[in-house]
């Protein structure tokens, strides 16, 4: 009988994936070792990215310049406010099932409650080569909607502007999307509203035949916070995810 030869297991590449997806890189056999410095990275922005919701948190997001795609190394820490942030994402090149995608490096904290309200916060990348610092002001400020008129009436077809509690954020209508629901569940809209914003104010018309009652108005935005203060890379943005609501009535006559 012929001896049998045993032939090694070829790596699949769903294993190579697993692999990849593990500790990101720029080859593939280099990822477990990435030598990217953040002097080296040289990134082009440092974003902020905020979602203010159930369980709220910060990302911080180091963009490179176009055309590389860097993995940084374990010496590149991030801090919020003097608290370490997680590393989320290393950055370079991961498998998808669509093909290969670039990462940028990208740190996470989770926001607790006594986080939320302050007037400043301030944000650090560094290791030993090089240090980026970036401040923001009223970043993790709550954000709240009031009716221009304090009866908290909306009437058909009239237009409703809804006052935008954080002065600091930029918001456009394309960044901006508004949620009708009534008390009770039976009762809807007959044509989603209208919105738009004017003198930065929020404003919301309901159609025309609305049924009367009680409802909440919820306005799921995304607004722009401008940096106070950035060093160490060409650019710092933040943008924060918002959804502030406001109990209104509807009437089926003029509101008076």
């Amino acid at each position: 009988m012929p001896a049998r030869v045993i032939l090694p297991r070829i790596l699949t590449l769903p294993f190579l994936a697993t692999l990849a997806l593990g500790s990101s890189g720029c080859g593939l056999f280099d990822l477990l070792e990435p030598e990217t410095t953040l002097a080296d990275l040289d990134p082009a922005i440092a974003r902020v990215e905020v979602e203010l919701g159930e369980s709220p948190r910060v990302s911080l997001v180091l963009v490179a310049k176009e055309g590389t795609c860097e993995a940084i190394t374990d010496d590149v820490k991030a801090k919020v406010d003097d608290r370490k942030m997680d590393l989320f994402i290393r950055g370079g090149e991961t498998p998808t099932q669509d093909g290969w995608v670039c990462g940028a490096p990208t740190f996470r904290k989770a926001l607790a409650e006594e986080n939320l309200g302050k007037e400043k916060t301030h944000f650090e990348v560094s290791d030993e080569s090089a240090r980026i610092a970036l401040d923001f002001e009223d970043l993790l400020a709550e954000r709240t909607i009031a009716p221009s008129h304090p009866q908290d009436k909306i009437e058909p077809g009239v237009d409703l502007a809804l006052a935008w509690s954080a002065p600091g954020d930029e918001f456009a209508e394309d960044d901006i999307d508004v949620v009708f629901t009534y008390d009770d569940a039976t009762l809807e809209l007959p044509a989603p509203p209208q919105v738009s914003v004017v003198d930065r104010e929020i404003v919301v018309r309901i159609p025309q035949g609305s049924p009367p009652g009680p409802a909440t108005l919820r306005v799921d935005a995304e607004v722009h916070v401008a940096a106070a203060s950035c060093n160490g890379t060409e650019s710092c943005e933040a943008t924060v995810k918002v959804s502030p609501e406001v109990a209104l009535e509807v009437t089926s006559g003029v509101v008076p």
